[in-house]
């Protein structure tokens, strides 16, 4: 008769270390460059945050006991703030377990102004909506922290704000081209006017117009080349800000079917 072998008080069995094997092997620890994009109450001390990192896009999880007053995530949760996050992921969840994030480089000191206070919730709110979650966002990286630069170095916010909206389009496969008639294809010149039909959408000359456009002076359309081909710098002065803004405005509820929440609030508080 074949004897079962003994369990001995306390001891685990072999399957037992194997699962626990397997399970530990299932969540991943990760340490991010990231930007921070939002955070959102959970239960009575947690937040809910949102983050953009280099290699693995956007991010969500959950940080412990950051609503608590004493909380070690105090000020490095503004958005737009540059973080190096510490972060848990498990095969499966879709939200990971956040263990710390170390400012890099806070967004605290511009929120003295308030039209960067504004912009710095519309480049938050721009990247949370364009970058795709787990997946390499080095280019939206590499903008939002040129952008941000700018900013500490004295950019406007109107000319920072008009940088960024051009070059997400951009990045996100939006932003028509503006050197040639989306009409007829013919090139158009740096110092003629552009028309942008949200119909198409697309940029034109004045003979291929079909539908209500938005109108681009001269001076406007080479502010806008100048932003295609060359980094921001914060102080130049170009001209034509409000209408690249309102092309990118047109452009953004084209494909999204509305206007996102922040933009809604700064055209509410500028015309107010």
């Amino acid at each position: 008769m074949t004897r079962r072998p003994r369990l001995v008080r306390g001891a685990r069995s072999r399957d037992t270390v194997r699962r626990d094997t397997i399970r530990i092997a299932l969540v991943r620890l990760h340490t991010a460059d990231s930007f921070i994009l939002g955070t959102y109450p959970l239960r009575e001390t947690d937040r809910i945050v949102s983050f953009m990192t280099r290699e693995n896009g956007k991010k969500r999880g959950v940080a412990r006991g950051a609503r608590r007053a004493k909380s070690s995530f105090a000020g490095t949760l503004e958005p737009m703030t540059e973080a190096r996050v510490v972060y848990y992921e498990k095969e499966g969840k879709d939200l990971v377990s956040i263990n710390a994030a170390d400012p890099i480089r806070p967004s605290f000191a511009l929120s003295d102004d308030l039209d960067r206070a504004l912009l710095l919730s519309a480049l938050a709110e721009s990247l949370e909506t364009f970058v795709s979650e787990s997946e390499p966002a080095e280019p939206f990286y590499r903008l939002a922290r040129h952008v941000m630069d700018g900013l500490f170095g004295g950019a406007p916010a109107p000319l920072a704000g008009a940088y960024f909206d051009v070059w997400i389009l951009k990045l996100s496969g939006l932003l028509p081209p503006a050197r040639e008639c989306a009409g007829c294809g013919r090139a158009i010149g740096e110092d003629e006017p552009l028309l942008f039909e949200e119909a198409r959408p697309g940029f034109v000359g004045p003979e291929c117009r079909n539908s209500e456009a938005l109108r681009l002076t001269p001076d406007a359309h080479r502010t806008l080349l100048a932003f295609l081909s060359g980094p921001l710098d914060p102080a130049s002065r170009p001209k034509g800000l409000a209408e690249i803004a309102a092309v990118a405005r047109r452009a953004r509820r084209h494909f999204l079917g509305h206007e996102l929440k922040s933009q809604r609030v700064i055209e509410e508080v500028l015309s107010s």
